[in-house]
């Protein structure tokens, strides 16, 4: 007897929040306007922050600009797509020369988004958050219109999702992942390298091939690991849930996913 009537496979959206703000920041702006540069050139969106001020030992603008100590973006994409990340920018200090008010100094935070799932951007939200060695935090707030269509930015692996074997008693669940870019800046964070959930038509978690393991601590390279070439994972499910139960016949989804740092790919 079968034990499944039907199985669907859903493709989910895998995109995960690193970080969302739950309200609109509060934070003054800084005593300094910053120069704000927001670029995509070949996949990867630069984000580049530039405070610069007269040196003025007397003055508040020079004490924040020499004190900046952290600044931290977070991004929030819309449209198609809805995904919030955090960056943080690596920080150059520079100066014109060292003669009091007549050289300037400066401060340039730079960050690169390589935006490893390949969403379209239409609109792009920045709350920039600036910290200084006295405790005191600054934002700047930009908005933007980028209108990335999709497919302009591949991500860095696709997945496609199918069933490689089916019997009365087993289905084999496959997942083939195609690489685009990103070589090396991908990882698998332990050693479970192919994770498969199966839910049931009320949405409840009924089977996930990770319950009950434990997997090393060790850091791996993403496969495939060359632009263009493909990598088939399997995973054969026996038909029960985490408790060894078998599952009744019904309709169930079964969502695939490749586990991978910055994010997982997922089908």
């Amino acid at each position: 007897m079968v034990r499944l009537l039907a199985l669907t496979l859903g493709l989910l959206v895998s995109c995960r929040t690193v970080q969302h703000p739950q309200q609109q920041s509060r934070l003054d702006a800084p005593p300094v306007p910053p120069q704000v540069g927001l670029s995509v050139e070949r996949g990867v969106l630069t984000l580049d922050v530039r405070f610069t001020t007269l040196r003025d030992t007397t003055s508040p603008q020079h004490h924040f600009v020499f004190g900046i100590d952290s600044i931290i973006a977070l991004l929030q994409v819309r449209g198609q797509a809805r995904f919030d990340t955090t960056l943080y920018l690596a920080l150059i200090n520079g100066t014109s020369g060292f003669q009091e008010k007549i050289d300037s100094i400066g401060t340039e935070g730079i960050a690169h988004w390589t935006n490893p799932l390949g969403l379209p951007i239409d609109t792009l939200h920045c709350e920039i958050r600036i910290s200084t060695l006295t405790r005191k935090q600054y934002v700047v707030q930009i908005d933007t219109v980028l209108a990335l269509p999709r497919d302009s930015m591949p991500p860095f692996v696709t997945v496609t999702p199918f069933i490689d074997a089916q019997t009365d008693s087993s289905i084999t669940f496959a997942l083939l992942a195609r690489r685009n870019r990103g070589v090396g800046e991908d990882y698998h964070p332990t050693s479970e390298r192919f994770r498969i959930e199966i839910y049931d038509e009320r949405g409840v978690l009924r089977f996930a091939s990770n319950a009950g393991m434990d997997f090393l601590q060790v850091l791996a390279p993403v496969e495939p690991r060359r632009r263009g070439e493909l990598k088939r994972y399997t995973f054969e499910w026996p038909g029960y849930d985490n408790e060894g139960n078998i599952l009744p016949p019904g309709r169930y989804t079964a969502v695939l996913s490749i586990v991978a740092k910055p994010y997982p790919y997922t089908a």
